[in-house]
C-alpha cells in the first residue's frame, strides 16, 4: 500500500519553481482572484491571487520593509504597474502570486518618478560608502581606503591593504554627484579627501611637467605601476587612466579647482601622445589603443593578445566617463572635436549588419578581433546600450543625425535580444551570431543580470524618450527601473548588489557578493541616480531640480559653467540661483553659466534649473 502511494504521489505531484514578472494590469477578475498584466515583451501573463498573499509599495533603500497588507491585493485594478512573485507549477502556466509590489497605480504616478526617488537613493549610498571607508565620525585622511569591501561595508581583511587609483576615481565620481543633488558637507569633504590622496600618492608626472599618468594601485603602501588585473596584467590599459580622470572631473564640476583641471587635462595629454593611433587614413588610423607597455609606453610592446589592439573602453568609455564632462565644464572646442571623432569611429566601425550586437574589440586596423580570451565572438549587452546612451548625448551636442540613427538601431535590438521580456531588466553576455540548430542568440554561461547594465538600459532608454517622444524607450526606460529598484537595493546591508538573478534573487557567491572590488566602487550606481534624477525630473516629468556646487576661491572672478549633462537643445534653463543662500542675478538662463564675483573662500552656489 506505502510502495503503491509512493508511485502514485510522484507520477501526480507537479514540480514547482519560483518566478517573478513585471507589467500593467490589463484586466482583473476579483471573484476568482485573478489578474491579467501586460508584460515588458508585450505578452500577457494570467495571475491567481494565492489565500495568503499580501502586497507592498516598492521600497527605497533605507526602507527595511513596508507594511504587508494582505487586504489591499483585492483593491488592484487595470492601469496599475507592479511585479508579482511567486510560483509556477507544471501543470498550469499561471502565476499563484504570493507577493505584489506595487510601482504606481498608473504609469504616470510612478514612485521611482518622485522628485527625490533618485536623489534619496544617492544620499543613502554615499552615505555607505563614506562610512564605509572613513568611519562613522568626522572624515578624516583618506589613507585608510581600501578597494575590497564585503557586503557589509566592511573593509576585507582577507585582502592586501590595496588601493587601486581607479576605484578611488570612480568613488570620487559617486561622491560628487550626490553632492550636486543634495549638497552634503560631508560628502564633498570625503570626496575632496580622495582627490587630495589621488593626486598626492598616484599620479605620476613627466619630467617636463606636461604629462599625467596613474598609478594602477599602491599595495601595502608601495607603488604598481602595471595592472594585475588578469586581462591586462602587464600592462598599462587604457580604461584605468579613463576612469582615473572620471572622478576628478566631477569633482571639478563641483568646484571649479584650477589644480584639478592641469591634471585632468595633461591626463588627456598623455592619452593622445601614447595611445592615439596616429596612422594616416580614416579606414586604417584614428581612435584610441587598448594597452602599452609599463616600460616602452608603446602599443606593439603591450604583448599577446593586447598588443595593437582597440575595444568599446579604449574607443568609448571616454565620451561618458570625462570627455563630455569635461567640454561641458570648459567649453573648449577641441573636446568636443574629440568627442566627433570617437562618435564616428563608433557609429562607422561597431555596427554589424550581420548580428543585432555591435563588434566590441578590433585591431589596429579597425578588422574585428573575434578571438578574443572570454570574448571571443560574444556580446556584452551593456556596451550596446552604452552606445545608445551616449551616442544621443552626442547629438544633443553636435546635431548630427547620424549618432541618433545608430543609437536607436542600437536600443532598439537590446528591446529584442538584450531585454528580459518577462520581468524587465537586460541580461549580460550573449552570442553575437544565432545556434545553428536552435536558432536562438544563446547567453554566453548564465541568465544573470549585472548592476551596471541596468543603469546603461534605463538612461538609454530615458534620453531616447526624451528626444523621439516614443513609448517604447519609456515603457523600457521604467520596467528596467523597476526591476532594478525591486532586485538590486540591498535592504539589509546598504548599497546595490553586484549580480541577481534573472528573476532577480540576488547572486552572493565569490567576489559577487562584495560591494567594492576592481570592477565595483560607487561609480554606477550613483552616476545612475545622478541621471536618472536629472532625467526624470527635467525631462519626464518636467519638474525643476536644484543642483549645488561649492565653487573653490580660485574661480572667483571666472565664468562658471554649471549645465550638469548634455540635454536636448532648449529644453532646460537656470530658473534661479543663490550665492551663500542669497539670490544672485548674474547669470547666464540659457547658456547655463554662472559670473562669479571675487571671492576669498569657496562659497555654496545653488543652481535651479527648470523646464523651458
Amino acid at each position: 500500500m506505502g510502495s503503491a502511494i509512493a508511485q502514485t504521489t510522484q507520477s501526480t505531484v507537479p514540480e514547482v519553481r519560483f518566478d517573478r514578472v513585471q507589467g500593467v494590469i490589463v484586466e482583473t477578475n476579483p471573484q476568482q482572484r485573478r489578474l491579467v498584466v501586460k508584460m515588458p515583451g508585450g505578452k500577457t501573463q494570467v495571475l491567481n491571487i494565492a489565500g495568503n498573499a499580501y502586497l507592498h509599495s516598492l521600497r527605497q533603500l533605507d526602507e527595511r520593509q513596508r507594511v504587508l497588507d494582505p487586504k489591499a491585493v483585492d483593491g488592484l485594478q487595470p492601469g496599475n504597474w507592479l511585479a508579482a512573485s511567486g510560483l509556477i507549477y507544471s501543470d498550469s502556466s499561471e502565476l499563484l502570486v504570493k507577493e505584489v509590489s506595487l510601482f504606481g497605480k498608473t504609469e504616470q504616478s510612478l514612485v521611482l518618478e518622485q522628485p527625490d526617488w533618485w536623489s534619496s537613493q544617492a544620499r543613502d549610498v554615499a552615505e555607505f560608502w563614506v562610512r564605509t571607508q572613513f568611519g562613522a565620525g568626522e572624515v578624516g585622511d583618506a589613507s585608510g581606503y581600501r578597494t575590497a569591501i564585503t557586503k557589509s561595508g566592511e573593509k576585507r581583511s582577507d585582502s592586501v591593504n590595496l588601493q587601486e587609483t581607479d576605484t578611488i576615481s570612480r568613488l570620487i565620481y559617486g561622491l560628487s554627484s550626490a553632492y550636486l543633488m543634495n549638497g552634503n558637507a560631508r560628502v564633498l569633504r570625503a570626496a575632496s579627501e580622495l582627490v587630495r590622496y589621488q593626486r598626492e600618492r598616484l599620479r605620476i608626472e613627466s619630467a617636463d611637467g606636461r604629462t599625467v599618468s596613474w598609478l594602477h594601485a599602491l599595495r601595502d603602501g608601495r607603488p604598481i605601476v602595471a595592472s594585475r588585473f588578469s586581462d591586462d596584467e602587464g600592462t598599462i590599459p587604457l580604461y584605468e587612466q579613463i576612469y582615473a580622470i572620471a572622478g576628478l572631473t566631477q569633482y571639478y564640476r563641483v568646484t571649479g579647482d584650477p589644480e584639478v583641471l592641469a591634471d585632468i587635462e595633461k591626463t588627456v595629454r598623455f592619452m593622445d601622445e601614447y595611445y592615439w593611433d596616429k596612422t594616416p587614413g580614416k579606414a586604417q588610423g584614428g581612435g584610441y589603443f587598448s594597452h602599452i607597455h609599463p616600460g616602452t609606453l608603446r602599443p606593439e610592446d603591450a604583448g599577446g593578445q593586447n598588443a595593437r589592439k582597440k575595444n568599446w573602453n579604449s574607443v568609448g568609455d571616454h565620451l561618458p566617463a570625462y570627455l563630455e564632462n569635461l567640454y561641458l565644464g570648459t567649453r573648449k572646442p577641441e573636446y568636443l572635436q574629440r568627442m566627433r571623432e570617437l562618435g564616428t569611429l563608433i557609429a562607422t566601425h561597431f555596427p554589424d549588419p550581420k548580428s543585432p550586437f555591435v563588434f566590441e574589440r578590433f585591431d589596429a586596423a579597425w578588422q574585428p578581433d573575434l578571438t578574443y580570451s572570454w570574448q571571443q565572438n560574444r556580446a556584452v549587452v551593456g556596451h550596446n546600450l552604452k552606445i545608445a546612451w551616449c551616442l544621443t548625448r552626442l547629438y544633443h551636442l553636435t546635431g548630427d543625425r547620424d549618432y541618433l540613427s545608430v543609437a536607436r538601431g542600437a536600443a532598439d535590438k537590446m528591446l529584442v535580444y538584450g531585454q528580459d521580456s518577462r520581468r524587465g531588466g537586460w541580461y549580460d553576455v550573449i552570442e553575437r551570431m544565432p545556434d545553428p540548430v536552435t536558432g536562438r542568440y544563446e547567453h554566453a554561461w548564465h541568465d544573470r543580470k549585472s548592476w551596471w547594465q541596468q543603469e546603461q538600459g534605463i538612461l538609454a532608454n530615458y534620453i531616447l524618450f526624451a528626444e523621439t517622444g516614443e513609448g517604447k524607450y519609456l515603457s523600457s526606460a521604467r520596467t528596467g527601473s523597476g526591476f532594478f529598484n525591486l532586485a538590486f537595493l540591498d535592504h539589509d546591508d546598504g548599497e546595490v548588489f553586484f549580480d541577481v538573478q534573472s528573476d532577480g534573487t540576488p547572486y552572493l557567491i565569490g567576489d559577487r557578493a562584495d560591494k567594492g572590488s576592481h570592477s565595483k566602487s560607487g561609480y554606477h550606481i550613483l552616476e545612475l541616480d545622478y541621471f536618472a534624477h536629472l532625467y526624470t525630473n527635467l525631462l519626464v516629468q518636467k519638474r525643476s531640480v536644484v543642483m549645488n556646487f561649492r565653487p573653490a576661491a580660485t574661480s572667483g572672478g571666472t565664468r562658471f559653467e554649471v549645465q550638469p549633462i548634455s540635454l536636448p537643445p532648449g529644453k532646460v534653463k537656470i530658473t534661479a540661483v543663490t550665492l551663500n543662500g542669497k539670490p544672485y542675478r548674474d547669470f547666464d538662463a540659457l547658456a547655463m553659466s554662472v559670473n562669479l564675483p571675487a571671492m576669498k573662500e569657496p562659497q555654496a552656489l545653488a543652481v535651479t534649473l527648470g523646464p523651458r
